[in-house]
């Protein structure tokens, strides 16, 4: 093949790259560019459908007061696949930052974390069925009112 026809091919091939390049990178939007907290965070758009198996806490940080859904919150005491596994729980905030924190009533979760970055996560006690716990969610710097929402721990499936 001659340098002549290479040199259009390859430019042809160039553009299209770049052109490719710039609409995948136009099809991911970002509420902020710079951070990468909300690409994973349910609660970004919307409150996620609630699952009891599941439960995901949308706290919106937007105003001063802050604002818990839902609340209440209802989780299954044990995974329904086993009857034996525990319940993972998730608070998000709706900004995707901030350092939340979550503090309940004894008796209806355990393995509480939180990472300093607007997520906190939880299991439910497999004894703790039937309870009702309240809790506090506040977020640390004081720039937000703290909330006392609740837990309600329902037996599994049926």
């Amino acid at each position: 093949m001659s340098e002549v026809r290479l040199v259009p091919r390859l430019l042809v091939l160039l553009v299209a790259a770049l052109l490719i390049a710039g609409c995948a990178a136009r099809m991911t939007p970002e509420a902020n560019p710079g951070s990468t907290a909300l690409r994973a965070n349910p609660c970004a758009s919307g409150t996620p459908p609630m699952k009891k198996q599941a439960p995901i806490v949308c706290i919106d940080d937007s105003a001063r007061k802050l604002v818990v859904s839902p609340d209440p919150v209802h989780v299954h005491d044990v995974n329904e696949s086993d009857r034996i596994t525990p319940v993972p729980m998730q608070w998000f905030t709706k900004s995707g930052t901030g350092d939340i924190q979550v503090r309940i009533d004894p008796g209806c979760v355990d393995k509480k974390a939180c990472n300093g970055n607007g997520k906190c996560s939880a299991e439910t006690v497999r004894s703790a069925a039937g309870k009702t716990c309240k809790y506090d969610v506040w977020i640390t710097g004081g720039k937000h009112d703290k909330l006392d929402p609740t837990v309600v721990v329902d037996p599994c499936c049926g």
